[in-house]
C-alpha cells in the first residue's frame, strides 16, 4: 500500500510532467510549489482562474454543451468575434471563474491550517471535501464568477461596444482572481518559512510552521 509521502511524490511529479508538456496552467506553477514546500500538504488538480466561451442551453448544462473558447489568461475582443462569426448551435455563454486549488493534506489538523490560510488570502469558499488514502481533501474558492450571455441565436445582432465592454469587465473580474491566488502564495510562504521541505525530499524529521490557527 503507498504512503502519504508517496501520493505527495507521484503528484509533484505529474505537476512537472504537466509543466514539460504545457499541460499546467501557465501562471500556477509557483502556487502549487507554495504547497508543497509544506510537509503535510500537497495539491492535486487545480486551475488558476480562466476565461470560457461556451455553447450551450444553460451554462451549467453539460449534455450537449461546447466549449468553443477557454484561456487561463485572458481573453480580446478578436476571441469573442471570432466566435461570433462562427455561428452556434445553441447560446453562446461567457463564463469567467476564478482560481480553483484542491489539495490533499496529511491530517485533519494541517487541513484546517491549509483552510484558514486560505480564507485570509481571500478564498473565503473554502472547506474539506472528503478523507480518502490519498489524505484529507481541501477545495479553497474565491467564489468569483461571471456568467454573461452572449448570444441568445445567430440572428441576434451584437455592437462593438457591447464587445469591449464584455472583455474589459471579464478581464478585471480574472485578474481579481489572479490577485488572490498571488495573495495565497505569499501567505502560504511567510507560513512555512526557514522551515520549508525541499521539493522531491522523502524525510521523516517533522516540520513545524509558523502558521498557526489563531
Amino acid at each position: 500500500m503507498s504512503s502519504w509521502q508517496d501520493f505527495k511524490k507521484k503528484a509533484l511529479e505529474r505537476i512537472n510532467h504537466d509543466k514539460e508538456i504545457g499541460y499546467l496552467d501557465p501562471d500556477i506553477y509557483d502556487l502549487l510549489m507554495a504547497f508543497f514546500k509544506r510537509e503535510k500538504t500537497y495539491t492535486y488538480s487545480s486551475c488558476s482562474g480562466r476565461i470560457t466561451i461556451v455553447d450551450s442551453i444553460l451554462p451549467w448544462v453539460r449534455k450537449n454543451s461546447t466549449i468553443v473558447f477557454k484561456n487561463h489568461l485572458g481573453i480580446t475582443e478578436e476571441d469573442v468575434i471570432d466566435i461570433l462569426n462562427k455561428g452556434q448551435l445553441y447560446r453562446l455563454w461567457l463564463i469567467t471563474q476564478g482560481p480553483i486549488v484542491h489539495a490533499y493534506t496529511e491530517d485533519e489538523e494541517e487541513a484546517w491550517k491549509i483552510i484558514k490560510i486560505a480564507r485570509d488570502a481571500g478564498f473565503k469558499h473554502s472547506g474539506i471535501l472528503t478523507k480518502n488514502s490519498k489524505g484529507i481533501l481541501v477545495e479553497l474558492r474565491t467564489g468569483i464568477r461571471f456568467v454573461h450571455l452572449i448570444r441568445e441565436n445567430e440572428e441576434q445582432k451584437i455592437n462593438s461596444e457591447d464587445v469591449s465592454r464584455l472583455v474589459k469587465i471579464s478581464n478585471e473580474i480574472l485578474l481579481s482572481g489572479k490577485e488572490k491566488m498571488r495573495n495565497l502564495q505569499n501567505i502560504l510562504e511567510l507560513s512555512v518559512g526557514n522551515n520549508s521541505v525541499k521539493l522531491g525530499e522523502n524525510s521523516e524529521r517533522k516540520v513545524h510552521s509558523h502558521y498557526s490557527i489563531g
